[in-house]
Order: C-alpha cells, then structure tokens, then sequence
C-alpha cells in the first residue's frame, strides 16, 4: 500500500462546490436543431444525389454539412458545465476544460443578469445568468469557494454582456435547422 501526498495547486483539478448546466430548454433545443439538421441534410444530399451534376449541386451537398457543423457546436457547447472550486471555475467538459485560476481572479462582480470574473492578466470571463440553471446558487458557491466577490446593482456593463453567447446561440441553430430545409427544398 502506498499514500500520495500531492500539494494543491499543480494542476490536479479541485473537488467542485458546485457543477451547473445549461437549462433544460436550451439543452433541448440544440438537441432537436441537430437531429433536424442532419435529417433535412441526409434528405437534401438524397435528393442532389439524384441529379448529381446539376448547376447547384456543390452547394446543395456543402451547405447543410456548415449547418450541421453549427448545430453541432451547439449542442457540444450546450453540454459544457461550470464548475466552482477553491482552485477557482472551470467552464467545459471532462476532457477539456477552461479554467480561471482563484490567484488569478481580483474580483467576481456579481450582477442581477451575470457574473464577470475579473482577472489579474488578460480578459475577463462573464457567466450570463440566462445560460445557467441555478444561477443564484452559483454565486453562492463563489462565495462559499472564498473569491473576492463584489455585488453591483443593475445589469452588467455592455462589454461584459457581450460574451454572452446563450441568446445568439439559440439563434444560430434555429436558423441552421430552417436553413437547412431550405437546401432541402431548393434541392428538390
């Protein structure tokens, strides 16, 4: 038998105070917007496999393979988790993840829409409250994981909020799955 004393900090990941997920909604969302894409993508390269030198072909075949590649971003970037830990939070999966370092972090502003964890070097990171269940549990976890932490009233500041990516998102794989269709159709 033998005992492994390893000290904190040497990039061993720290036990999560908490681990948070998209909402529910959204997870559905990119899941449906990947199966139509791929189905309304199968159908139009069936329906281009038909006439297979035609004048939009290349098209018809390329565009729902962008489409899918969106939609299967969205639903990998739906799946990511933001964990807290005294070692500071991570944003990921378990095989790859991003990590803002406690040493690093000078303030965690919290704000009604989001939190902005603002670092000693480099940009800061915003955590939109609208992409994560439980949001008010998650400031609570910054607290317990003893980050400076500094309320402000009202919503974040525009640059913060630009990071968000939730709204846009959604966007992009509701117009992937309509777009789609419509090669589908347009290769019919």
């Amino acid at each position: 038998m033998s005992a492994v004393d390893l000290p904190p900090g040497i990039g061993l990941q720290g036990t999560p105070l908490g681990e948070f997920t998209a909402p529910v909604r959204a997870k559905r969302l990119s899941a449906v917007s990947l199966v139509l894409v791929l189905a309304f993508g199968a159908a139009a390269w069936g329906l281009v496999s038909r006439k297979p030198f035609g004048r939009h072909a290349s098209a018809q075949v390329v565009m729902p393979v962008a489409f899918a590649a969106f939609a299967l971003l969205g639903f990998a970037v739906r799946r990511a988790r933001v964990a807290v830990t005294r070692d500071g939070v991570r944003w990921g999966w378990t095989a790859l993840n991003f990590t803002q370092e406690a040493a690093r972090i000078v303030t965690a502003h919290v704000y009604a829409d989001g939190i902005a964890l603002e670092a000693r070097r480099g940009s800061w990171w915003f955590i939109a409250a609208r992409d994560w269940d439980r949001f008010d549990v998650l400031v609570r976890q910054l607290r317990r994981a003893e980050l400076p932490v500094r309320d402000h009233e009202g919503k974040a500041p525009l640059r913060a909020r630009l990071q968000s990516y939730g709204r846009f998102l959604d966007a992009l794989l509701v117009v992937s799955v309509i777009s789609t269709f419509a090669v589908m159709l347009w290769a019919a």
